[in-house]
């Protein structure tokens, strides 16, 4: 899963109206930031999510942040397959005649299993956020730094 997020064009006129290099190293702070954000408003259960979000610099102002985690996703909207959000749902086997996993140490072999649904965690939209509510903030530091 990617994150993806553009500046607003008040947010991108702040970089403008700036030297390009204190620029480049408040954006590298927000990119950071939003990073960071990312990593510690994903729920953990084993912190796997949390974990796996990478921050790839793909240009002076581009950044990825990307995790390799399937549920990513469904952590953030939520899952009810197709039913409504937080809603049980049916899963059943699709190539076998049963399904098979271990739950709590036992061996299971099901012909199908209902799973509570689970609801919308919207830590995307929390580290988003936080990480706009510091974009003045960066500026700032990042002129000082290169002396502006």
């Amino acid at each position: 899963m990617t994150i993806s997020y553009e500046f607003n064009q008040e947010q991108l006129n702040k970089f403008l109206a700036i030297p390009r290099e204190a620029g480049i190293k408040g954006f590298k702070y927000i990119a950071a930031e939003l990073w960071g954000s990312m990593r510690k408003e994903s729920p953990v259960d084993h912190g796997a999510l949390a974990g796996s979000w990478q921050l790839t610099k793909l240009g002076d102002f581009e950044y990825k942040v990307v995790s390799d985690k399937t549920y990513a996703l469904a952590v953030a909207t939520g899952s009810g397959v197709f039913g409504p959000i937080g809603q049980p749902y049916q899963i059943v086997p699709k190539t076998k005649q049963c399904l098979h996993f271990i739950w709590q140490g036992k061996e299971i072999f099901a012909k199908s299993v209902w799973i509570q649904g689970m609801k919308p965690n919207n830590y995307i939209g929390r580290s988003i956020t936080k990480t706009e509510s510091r974009v003045d903030e960066f500026v700032r530091i990042a002129l000082k730094e290169c002396g502006a």
